[in-house]
């Protein structure tokens, strides 16, 4: 099969907003190729894209199989729903900003005037900034440091869970429910912290889930259904969900039996953590109104979400000259970040100041503010590590504006 043969590529472009945005059009149908090429050499198994400038989108499209289990049957489109991993971090930092501006947190509060497991001599200095930058010190993401045999707070949480039966087993119903909501924390602050607050950016979802647990407390609701009430539904994101409808399964996009799994079953979550760190899914037309509310400053079609000041903070750098970090084997000695954003730097094909957040499986949002454009891309695939379907994309990207 040859890149021309493969079905899908661009279904929606606005050739007068094209032109009047100021981007090449060479360079989609050069991005169209992009995603065609990985697909035919199996390293995606499906690729979309969206592109706007000033609130209009100009350019979308989309093409690869929506399903690992039956490639021929159903084609991606740009209205599928795709988990968007990571890429919720951005939303659980915009609750945050809201409660701020409620009165109800503030950043250099310490985390343990909220959650009393952090009232100990090793985390006792944490405070919600550090936790919304990585630095907090709280245990990195599995893989993080390359290790060979990683382990998640997950793989432990069994040691902290409340004996039912036996000699020590806990008689007191108010107690035993007290533990079993806690055990999941404690797993995460088990053993020491990986660095001291602020010194080096440690990648932590754990840290995550333990904002969205602060954001609960303090909202006094579900962290999912705050971010759901508070900030998706206002803006109109009809197609983003923590948990699928099963009438719309069909329409999600599926890479392996892990995700299949993840979509079907449907767990009893009262003692599991908020799903702060990667747990929504979502479409890019829906992604393309929150990244508009980000560009425009907290606002979207006449509905506030936050304050331009919020705004400002989450794409600004807030470590200073930097920390260190070791990312992945990239060994950054002067890592940069906002609260709760990546930052791109100089030297890259993205306009500097450009803000966003990638997430595994893979997908990326970005704001550009230079071109006033938010971009979104799922890059659904299997292969460990693919640079080309994040990086290749953006520089393409980039690339493009006139």
């Amino acid at each position: 099969m040859s890149v021309s043969e493969i079905s899908g590529v661009s279904d929606a472009i606005d050739r007068a907003a094209l032109q009047k945005a100021g981007f090449d059009a060479e360079t989609l149908g050069r991005l169209e190729r992009h995603f065609q090429q990985l697909i035919l050499d199996n390293k995606l198994q499906c690729a979309s894209y969206l592109l706007s400038q000033d609130g209009i989108v100009f350019a979308k499209g989309a093409s690869g199989s929506l399903h690992y289990e039956s490639p021929e049957s159903a084609e991606l489109r740009t209205d599928s729903i795709r988990r968007i991993a990571s890429v919720t971090k951005l939303f659980t930092a915009v609750a945050v900003f809201q409660l701020i501006e409620q009165g109800k947190l503030f950043l250099r509060q310490s985390v343990s005037e909220w959650i009393e497991e952090f009232k100990n001599p090793m985390y006792e200095k944490v405070q919600i900034w550090h936790l919304l930058t990585h630095t907090s010190g709280i245990q990195a993401d599995p893989f993080y440091y390359l290790e060979p045999y990683p382990m998640g707070w997950w793989n432990i949480v069994f040691a902290f869970e409340p004996d039912t039966e036996g000699p020590y087993a806990v008689k007191n119903a108010d107690e035993l429910e007290k533990q079993r909501c806690s055990a999941w924390l404690k797993a995460v602050l088990s053993g020491k912290p990986l660095a001291a607050p602020g010194e080096q950016w440690i990648y932590s979802s754990a840290g995550y889930a333990v904002l969205g647990e602060i954001i609960a407390r303090a909202s006094g609701m579900p962290y999912e259904q705050y971010i759901l009430d508070k900030i998706a539904k206002p803006l109109g994101m009809n197609r983003t969900f923590f948990d699928v409808p099963a009438e719309l399964h069909s329409e999600v996009c599926v890479i392996n039996e892990f995700e299949k799994q993840r979509l079907d079953e449907h767990e009893n979550r009262k003692y599991a953590p908020p799903r702060a760190g990667g747990g929504l899914y979502s479409t890019l037309d829906d992604l393309f109104l929150f990244g508009q509310m980000l560009l425009n400053g907290g606002h979207y079609n006449g509905v506030r979400i936050v304050s331009r000041k919020s705004i400002e903070k989450l794409a600004s750098n807030t470590l200073g000259s930097g920390v260190k970090g070791f990312c992945w084997g990239g060994k950054i000695t002067e890592f940069t970040y906002g609260l709760g954003a990546s930052i791109t730097g100089p030297g890259e094909w993205m306009p500097e100041g450009t803000y966003g957040h990638e997430g595994a499986g893979r997908c990326k949002l970005m704001v550009d503010p230079k071109h006033k454009a938010v971009i979104a891309f799922f890059v659904p695939s299997n292969v460990e590590w693919c640079p080309e379907s994040i990086t290749g994309t953006q520089n393409i990207i980039g690339s493009g504006w006139l």
